[in-house]
């Protein structure tokens, strides 16, 4: 295996496979990006094409690019290296017989949703009671290239059907129950088959299907003429590979075409993709009528920063529309709204009837701020007080979330020319009204504790590792100092990274010794990447000496609590010899300051 990651490593550099997700931009011999796993204004994210590894110094991840792909499209390892083994036909025969057993868990869901989409394509194309659909998409002028393309199926009227197929291809009941596929009956221990009945039964089935080109779960319309009381559509429950916060219909069909127009049409049904689909408008997603997330949008950065928004005209997607528009301003986003012409309530209905009307309502969006600006100020009289009021108060809650202050300041001014109120007056209101602070620039270094929640990383884990990294760098100028260093002064896990160093068995942590690198060799800062001049037995010398400080000084803490302690329960002998040693080492703190 070893031998296979080396060679899918010497033919695909970090920044092909990196482009291909983040526009970067050359910086001296690297390359510098927009961080797509935190938050940023000023690029934090560096490629570094001759080491073949990436790092952000805004949140502190790093590494090769297996971790990237793994990091960016939530893979296990194996899963990365068959995907890149494939794109750089590297063999892994071994790969391929994975025992059924070792599989992780992950893998037996997206085998079973796989499985699942097959059944209900067969059901589509070969059931007599499929036919009614079959018309009904025709109808609204889905082409049979899309039923396909789209892996578009029926779920017959029967209760466990799919659950006996499942079973039938040997995969687990638990890992079935697992899937969001089955509904468990109330009062059941889950522990049997008559436990479970198939979630949807007589129902058009929309797979969703990930970037990697995986099924991950179901959006599910009811028949045309059926029963919409319960519900129009249902959706796969929440499952380890089924979020709904994070999945967007149509990305895994849409994606190469976003990147190449560099903009993405969002829309709110799966049936207005695939029709916008069969009308060639291939750039088209949909959230499933809901406003967009924030995990939906740091995913769609990655293939675009341009976005046109066509939700339904009623208010509950207009509500949708506001709340995306306001999410996407503060991520920076440009914006843009689609409006369709009077009398048509979503993107399918206006494909039915006219197809060319769709493809010029996408050319004549509008601007977002222009959007709002235009239609609140039509619905409220900016003559009298109380307009006016309604009127800086819904779009001051939007002006508020554009990140940049200069865009800002601008549609401050437009408004104050609107409604005749004073600048000052309306910059004044828009700080009472601000529901969130303006994002930071710089995020400050941080790691993950026991709990997995982000703390800030801590002074003396910045100086270990920047010692570890001046190692790494200059493990032959430094050998008089490394050979005298107290090695106990690391914490235990800076000195497992020490003792690997030095004993040659670097391949398992290369990630992190690529992050040591990148430490050292740059300086991250508000005008973006510079690269630092090193020298190597100054900085030794110093970083050496503040973590001696810190260490004496965390002595003294624990030793001040000791002399409490013993104050405490009144024991003079040990008070004696603490207060001995705490002026001991007071004398050799105030030495190395």
């Amino acid at each position: 295996m070893a031998d296979a990651v080396e060679q899918v490593k010497e033919r695909l550099n970090v920044s092909e496979l990196i482009g291909e997700y983040l526009k970067l931009e050359k910086s001296g011999t690297n390359y510098k990006a927009l961080c797509p796993f935190h938050n940023e204004k000023t690029p934090s994210f560096m490629v570094n094409v001759e080491r073949n590894f990436w790092y952000c110094f805004g949140c502190q991840k790093g590494g090769d690019i297996f971790s990237f792909l793994m990091e960016i499209e939530g893979l296990e390892f194996r899963e990365a290296l068959e995907r890149l083994a494939e794109r750089t036909g590297v063999d892994l025969p071994k790969f391929q017989k994975i025992n059924p057993e070792e599989k992780s868990q992950k893998q037996k869901l997206y085998e079973i949703l796989e499985v699942s989409a097959k059944f209900y394509q067969y059901q589509f194309e070969k059931s007599v009671k499929a036919e009614p659909i079959k018309k009904y998409l025709k109808d609204r002028t889905i082409k049979l290239a899309q039923f396909k393309e789209f892996r578009i199926g029926f779920a017959p009227d029967t209760w466990t059907n799919l659950l006996e197929f499942l079973l039938s291809r040997n995969h687990n009941l638990v890992d079935i129950a697992r899937s969001g596929l089955m509904v468990q009956k109330d009062g059941t221990s889950g522990a049997l088959k008559a436990d479970y009945y198939d979630r949807f039964r007589n129902r058009i089935m929309f797979p969703v299907i990930d970037v990697l080109d995986r099924v991950v779960g179901y959006s599910a319309r009811v028949l045309p003429g059926g029963d919409e009381k319960n519900a129009k559509y249902i959706n796969t429950s929440q499952s380890p590979i089924y979020d709904k916060s994070r999945v967007i219909y149509g990305l895994s069909q849409a994606k190469m075409e976003i990147k190449k127009l560099d903009y993405v049409i969002i829309v709110e049904g799966n049936l207005d993709v695939v029709s916008s689909f069969s009308a060639g408008v291939k750039n088209t997603v949909a959230v499933s009528g809901t406003a967009l997330t924030p995990d939906q949008i740091n995913i769609l950065k990655r293939y675009t920063k341009n976005f046109k928004l066509c939700f339904d005209m009623d208010e509950a997607g207009q509500k949708a529309a506001t709340k995306s528009v306001q999410l996407c301003l503060a991520e920076d986003i440009d914006v843009e709204i689609i409006l369709l012409p009077d009398g048509f309530k979503d993107v399918n209905d206006l494909v039915i009837k006219d197809v060319p009307a769709w493809k010029k309502a996408i050319k004549n969006s509008r601007q977002v701020m222009d959007y709002f600006f235009s239609t609140i100020i039509s619905k409220n009289d900016k003559e009298n007080p109380k307009g006016k009021k309604i009127i800086a108060h819904k779009l001051l809650n939007i002006i508020k979330d554009i990140s940049d202050l200069i865009e800002q300041s601008y549609w401050i001014r437009k408004l104050s020319d609107a409604i005749e109120i004073e600048e000052d007056t309306l910059t004044e209101v828009l700080e009472r009204v601000k529901i969130k602070e303006d994002k930071v620039n710089q995020k400050r270094p941080t790691t993950q504790n026991d709990e997995g929640t982000t703390t800030e990383k801590s002074k003396i884990i910045q100086l270990q590792e920047r010692l570890l990294g001046l190692v790494v760098l200059y493990q032959k100028q430094l050998t008089k100092q490394i050979k005298s260093f107290e090695i106990d002064l690391l914490d235990q896990e800076h000195q497992v990274i020490w003792n690997k160093i030095f004993e040659g068995k670097t391949k398992k942590i290369s990630a992190k010794i690529s992050q040591l690198e990148a430490q050292i060799n740059y300086t991250y800062n508000k005008e973006g990447l510079e690269e630092n001049e090193i020298d190597s037995g100054f900085d030794w010398q110093e970083t050496c000496e503040k973590i001696k400080v810190f260490r004496k000084e965390e002595l003294l803490a624990n030793i001040i609590k000791d002399i409490k302690m013993a104050e405490e329960k009144n024991d003079e002998e040990s008070l004696n010899i603490l207060m001995e040693e705490f002026s001991k080492i007071s004398k050799d703190l105030e030495k190395l300051k």
